[in-house]
């Protein structure tokens, strides 16, 4: 084979590879925008289930619902409880220790859901628990006192299911604590995922984006 031949030879061996290399280019370019297509389309399905704050709905529904043990427990019975002690309507008085209970829970409870409707969900099942605790500690005691009178006494037949509605009246509180529970179990697992998520795109990143 001549020199010429050998050149020429040569020279459509670079142009082959040349258009290899531009067509194997335009074939990852068209496979980066397929990939950024179905990100984008997953992204905005995400986002249609997410609020502005950056969270799922359900947070909102969950914190939500954490009002209404709140205010049918603590807010009306418990406040019409302190109430009724603070003015002396109930006889016998109960202990100091009770309406502290009732009124410091209360207090920490409100507390414990402002906290989470700011996303602090540690602070806020560790006030919701600890309020509830207390709230039910002074409302343990009034249900076992009427409990006590109903054995040892006789009483109308319209009294005698007196300590069950006064369960049903104080109780509730408890799903207040279960509420924040599943809020920061659910924050919990959310950052676990996310944090995975980071981290699998990191290794699996190309070298060109680690160092970029």
């Amino acid at each position: 084979m001549s020199k010429k031949d050998r050149l020429k030879a040569q020279k459509e061996k670079q142009d082959r590879l040349k258009r290899e290399a531009e067509l194997e280019e335009l074939r990852e370019k068209e496979e980066a925008r397929d990939k950024q297509s179905k990100s984008a389309k997953k992204l905005l399905k995400k986002a249609k289930r997410i609020r502005p704050s950056g969270e799922p709905i359900y947070y909102l529904i969950l914190k939500l619902l954490m009002i209404v043990p709140f205010a049918y427990s603590g807010f009306f019975y418990g406040g019409v409880t302190i109430v009724g002690m603070i003015g002396k309507y109930i006889e016998p008085m109960p202990p100091k220790w009770v309406l502290v209970t009732l009124s410091v829970g209360t207090a920490v409870m409100l507390a414990g859901i402002i906290f989470a409707f700011f996303k602090k969900y540690i602070v806020s099942f560790v006030l919701c628990t600890g309020g509830a605790a207390a709230f039910l500690k002074g409302g343990n005691y009034l249900i076992n006192r009427i409990q006590e009178k109903l054995e040892t006494s006789a009483v109308d037949s319209s009294l005698q299911n007196m300590d069950k509605e006064y369960m049903w009246r104080f109780y509730p509180i408890a799903a207040l604590a279960v509420i924040s529970l599943v809020l920061l179990v659910c924050s919990i697992i959310i950052k676990l995922i996310e944090r995975r998520k980071k981290q699998y795109e990191k290794d699996t990143a190309p070298v060109e984006s680690i160092v970029d």
